[in-house]
């Protein structure tokens, strides 16, 4: 029964590790995720790695039991035809290169590790282009009122603007951006879109002092699309000092090619 009971474990939870791992391999990066309220299967970013770090120890239980029941089998893998006991078997001197090739090579950046961790790094990436990335960090947690000072906005217009939007603000200016939101199945990058529309005004002007998080791998283009800069405009105060801009390069290698750091790429933005 024992044996039976921990095959079984070990098989039920390797599939949903195999799901989960799958599932953050391509999740957006974490601010972009909470910003968005991005769900899968009615489940966070926050939910899946819980899931993933809770079943994921009981397969490890569940394998080293299976070890434990199936010690002799085991062993005997590493016998030769004379069933003497040799750890170095040709299976065994094979397993141990694929692993360390695997571990080292990740480290060092080599194929096809490399090209595995580049494709989720580009998928997560483009999903800032779908979501938008918060003016800040945890915006989404913010209360409408600080939400406002944040950025510069009149709060009674914001909510006048909200309301008229359809949003419902059962807290006033004490709620939070991410409920508002849920109160017409919308995104906080939604409610930002709102009431920086209706509120119109120079959006140059109104970058917050401090830049958004994650700055440096940010394309030029999903800054302008995460706070409604007109991209030309942009490219153009850029060049203006003496950067090189493109709308698919990141604010780190618009800087870099300046000899400069992302802060003075967005401070150029601002007019500083």
């Amino acid at each position: 029964m024992l044996r039976k009971i921990t095959s079984l474990t070990s098989f039920l939870t390797f599939i949903v590790s195999i799901v989960t791992s799958v599932v953050l391999y391509v999740v957006p990066h974490g601010r972009v995720a909470n910003w968005a309220d991005w769900t899968f299967w009615g489940m966070s970013k926050d939910d899946w790695g819980a899931t993933h770090t809770t079943v994921g120890t009981l397969f490890f239980i569940a394998l080293l039991l299976h070890l434990w029941l199936n010690w002799k089998p085991l062993m005997a893998y590493m016998k030769n035809r004379a069933r003497e006991m040799v750890v170095m078997t040709v299976p065994m001197v094979i397993s141990l290169a694929l692993t360390v090739y695997v571990f080292a090579g990740t480290l060092m950046g080599l194929p096809p590790m490399r090209q595995l961790l580049d494709y989720s790094t580009q998928i997560k990436e483009s999903a800032t282009e779908v979501y938008g990335n918060p003016p800040y960090g945890h915006a989404e947690d913010s209360s409408l009122k600080k939400f406002c000072g944040y950025l510069g906005f009149d709060q009674a217009e914001a909510m006048a603007a909200l309301e008229k939007a359809g949003y419902v603000l059962e807290k006033g200016e004490q709620s939070v951006i991410k409920d508002i939101a849920r109160t017409r199945n919308a995104s906080p990058q939604q409610v930002f879109d709102d009431i920086r529309n209706a509120l119109g005004g120079d959006p140059f002007s109104s970058l917050p002092a401090t830049p958004p998080e994650g700055l440096g791998k940010l394309k030029l283009s999903d800054l302008c699309a995460s706070f409604g800069l007109d991209l030309n405009e942009a490219m153009a105060r850029l060049e203006a000092k003496s950067f090189a801009p493109a709308p698919d390069l990141s604010i780190k290698d618009i800087a870099a090619k300046a000899n400069a750091v992302p802060r003075d790429v967005y401070a150029a933005l601002r007019g500083e």
